[in-house]
């Protein structure tokens, strides 16, 4: 049996290589996609109000199994998954433990997504027993987006630890976007949050004009609900272009970093069409799905882009932890 030393980590070598196998890289890669499947299944479950298909928590119905109406079946197929997702997360966490005390960008990450698993299922069981109060529903999804930004740091973490320094290049680097990265995030979080009250409360129909609303023909309390979120919307689309811009013009930013600055622009000006259709058209249900959908890619790569490309690597090479990568 192979023996592993605790007293100097095993590293791969070369330049630039990264210290954690396949099996760690993969595990993480899967929660993030899984994690963005189960926010866009959950926005399925909401557009088709298939909310109420299953009154009780945790059994639907009082079923384990899949059963009954369309949706109920739709409702469990979003808790199955979620519990597919509490798998994975958890799995990340144990190879985080295990194989990357010392690296604090990836345990912590992975820590911190293990506990809003922990929070989501709180908040879900919530959701079902208030009978989808608007309140509860902004609350699941801001949790969703919380778990899906943890398991993205945990992702590059993993997938840009170098293992030995390059010496022709520094041994850690900043976020790509720098802290208009994080401000960026910071103000779609809040766009994310005041359109799920939008699309909720029905101020979506009470403004159907857009970049602005003119008068409004609904209540005004809803009018101003859609200011808000406008303004929200304006705020991120000039902080996400910023911080976009700002990587692709950086001299020292990789191909990669510019090649996801571009893909978050993408992303951006697909979030704004979607918007635009969602409050031109009375809301439908599949351009809600859609537009919820492309934002939630768009904040994976905001948060990419805030997200530093190395931590304190150095505390790696003189941790008395196996890195033997993970298989």
């Amino acid at each position: 049996m192979r023996q592993r030393s605790r007293t100097q980590p095993q590293l791969t070598t070369g330049p630039g290589s990264a210290p954690y196998g396949t099996g760690l890289r993969a595990v993480t890669a899967a929660s993030l996609v899984l994690a963005y499947l189960l926010v866009i299944l959950g926005d399925t479950v909401r557009v088709t109000e298939s909310g109420m298909g299953c009154t009780s928590w945790p059994l639907c119905n009082g079923h384990f199994g899949l059963s009954g109406s369309y949706h109920a079946l739709l409702e469990q197929s979003h808790r199955y998954l979620a519990a597919v997702v509490t798998v994975f997360a958890a799995a990340s966490f144990a190879a985080a433990w295990y194989r990357a005390r010392q690296d604090r960008l990836v345990y912590r990450s992975a820590a911190a997504a293990l506990a809003l698993i922990g929070v989501q299922i709180v908040l879900g069981a919530i959701t079902v027993l208030t009978h989808n109060a608007g309140w509860t529903v902004a609350l699941h999804l801001a949790g969703a987006w919380l778990l899906a930004g943890a398991l993205t740091v945990t992702v590059l973490g993993v997938w840009r630890a170098p293992a030995v320094p390059d010496p022709g290049r520094p041994s850690a680097r900043s976020a790509p976007a720098g802290r208009l990265g994080l401000a960026a995030a910071v103000a779609l979080f809040a766009l994310s949050v005041t359109g799920m009250l939008v699309l909720h409360d029905g101020a979506s129909n009470a403004c159907q004009d857009w970049p602005v609303c003119g008068r409004g023909t609904g209540p005004a309390a809803l009018v101003v609900l859609q200011y808000v979120h406008r303004s929200f919307a304006l705020l991120a689309a000039v902080m996400i272009t910023a911080a976009a811009l700002r990587v692709m013009r950086s001299a020292s930013a990789e191909l990669a970093d510019r090649m996801l600055a571009g893909g978050a622009l993408a992303l951006l000006a697909a979030t704004a069409a979607f918007g635009a259709i969602v409050a031109t058209t009375g809301a439908p249900p599949v351009e809600q799905d859609l537009h919820l959908a492309v934002a939630s890619a768009l904040w994976i790569a905001v948060v990419a882009l805030a997200t530093p490309a190395a931590a304190d690597r150095a505390a790696i090479l003189d941790a008395p932890v196996d890195l033997v990568p993970f298989q």
